[in-house]
């Protein structure tokens, strides 16, 4: 998943958890702890990179290390373009990149 912040920054994180809904809505379960999802609620559009072999390496970086701490995509070195349809950036090392605007956000607190 590729999300811009408030100044424009893109960020990544490796989501675990989600999957389709229906023909044109995907849904996913995100940490509230992550800075992605922070930049989720002001932005209300990401991408979601399918990730492949190929990507393996550069997903699991994703998912491992905390935007909080690192600028991940500038770190990891890849290459983004600005999606066509939504304000979020495209990483263009994965070959495939749904380009998705939030229709929906739910909080749900308690113990699991």
């Amino acid at each position: 998943m590729a999300i811009y912040d408030e100044q424009g920054t893109p960020y990544a994180m490796n989501v675990a958890w989600g999957g389709q809904c229906d023909y044109h809505h995907v849904a996913l379960n995100l940490s509230l702890n992550h800075k992605t999802t922070e930049n989720l609620k002001h932005t209300k559009a990401f991408t979601l990179n399918i990730a492949t072999v190929d990507t393996l390496v550069l997903s699991d970086y994703f998912g491992l290390v905390s935007g909080y701490k690192v600028n991940k995509i500038e770190t990891a070195g890849v290459h983004i373009i600005h999606s066509e349809f939504v304000d979020a950036p495209i990483v263009d090392e994965y070959s495939l990149t749904l380009e998705c605007k939030v229709i929906e956000m739910q909080e749900a607190l308690g113990e699991m």
